[in-house]
């Protein structure tokens, strides 16, 4: 019975998603923000702003022709494939950005750790078709003659859930893209993020301590000295006084707001096999969190690391359609939030198979 209650309460999140994309779709004022010309969208047309919407949330992959015919076929219209490209034209893509970010908001972090989400980031690079147009704004590499993209992705790595992205051109620093999704984070209940050694600095650590966010990150090899000290010493779990007075600010170049700042880190050593240790850096307390429990929180962020070979062989996300920027911004977000549905759709067969398997096994007794 319970797997049942699941099963109905699954369908229920998934239909709230569906009802939201739907209701935002046909909203004026959301037309109104998102379309790229006050013109556009004012008459009746055979294509309207919520039939490109489902288009794009409906692609498989395929062609623009094949994904013409088949969303003709669904929805009983008839359109070509240059009608389609013309409309999408009309369409800013930040309406499947803030699409990614209401559905996801419409999600519940069902599944916590002590009460806290659990919350990362990573990026992603990839290659877009070799036009004129990318050629100009996207750099390409020297092993790749085609222009490339940066992502930076957050992810809620106990639920599944892509909660915000940035897209910007190659090569990208991580950290100014995650400070962009920092200004959009509107989580407001308990949450620790859980970052790799690419994101560590003083003024992410303000930043974080600024919005009262927890954080467990792996560090590099000469980050701050008083990391450096800790790995020569014996000791596992310490917490160090930091200041960055101006003289030290100017000496290391380092960036953050203000003319000086001051502020305590926990620093925890985590053995590896063959030997080997890392070094964490974290502002939980001892008194909620022991070593071990920094090592094992900090395991979850490979979650996010799966999450994007997901996204590029099950989602393929980096197989577009169109060739235009502003099309390619479009189905980014739209493979985000197909894998979130993706995500849905798993956890209501696996409860469906989960009472299966128990029904046949009460039966065969």
């Amino acid at each position: 019975m319970r797997y049942l209650i699941r099963v109905i309460k699954l369908k229920k999140e998934l239909g709230k998603i569906m009802q939201t994309i739907k209701k935002m779709a046909n909203d004026n004022n959301f037309i109104a923000k998102h379309r790229r010309s006050q013109k556009d969208f004012v008459r009746t047309r055979e294509l309207t702003f919520a039939d490109i919407v489902y288009f794009i949330l409906g692609k498989t992959g395929n062609p623009l022709d094949l994904e013409t015919m088949r969303f003709c076929q669904t929805m009983h219209k008839e359109v070509t494939a240059p009608a389609v490209c013309k409309a999408r034209d009309k369409i800013n893509y930040t309406a499947f950005k803030e699409l990614l970010q209401q559905t996801s908001q419409a999600i519940p972090p069902k599944n916590l750790y002590r009460g806290y989400r659990l919350t990362s980031a990573d990026g992603m690079i990839g290659e877009l078709p070799r036009t004129p147009e990318l050629m100009e704004k996207y750099q390409h590499s020297k092993e790749s003659l085609y222009p490339q993209f940066c992502t930076m992705a957050e992810y809620d790595v106990l639920n599944c859930v892509y909660t915000n992205a940035v897209f910007a051109p190659a090569p990208a620093n991580e950290r100014t893209l995650f400070y962009s999704l920092l200004e959009e984070h509107n989580y407001d209940d308990k949450e620790i993020f859980l970052l790799d050694r690419g994101f560590p600095s003083v003024k992410l650590i303000q930043q974080m301590e600024k919005r009262g966010k927890s954080f467990v990150m792996r560090v590099p090899g000469n980050f701050l000295k008083e990391v450096d000290e800790f790995g020569k010493i014996s000791l596992k779990d310490k917490t160090v006084h930091i200041n960055y007075d101006k003289a030290r600010k100017r000496a290391n170049r380092v960036d953050f707001e203000g003319k000086e700042y001051v502020f305590d880190l926990r620093l925890v050593k985590i053995d590896l096999p063959k030997g080997k240790t890392e070094i964490l850096i974290t502002n939980l307390p001892k008194t909620e969190f022991t070593r071990l429990d920094i090592g094992e929180l900090y395991n979850y962020r490979w979650r996010i690391e799966t999450a994007f070979l997901d996204l590029k062989y099950a989602v393929h996300v980096e197989e577009f359609m169109s060739r235009k920027e502003n099309s390619i911004k479009q189905e980014f977000y739209a493979s985000l939030i197909q894998a979130n549905l993706a995500m849905l759709f798993m956890g209501v067969a696996n409860q469906v198979l989960l009472s299966k398997k128990k029904w046949c096994k009460s039966w065969s007794m």
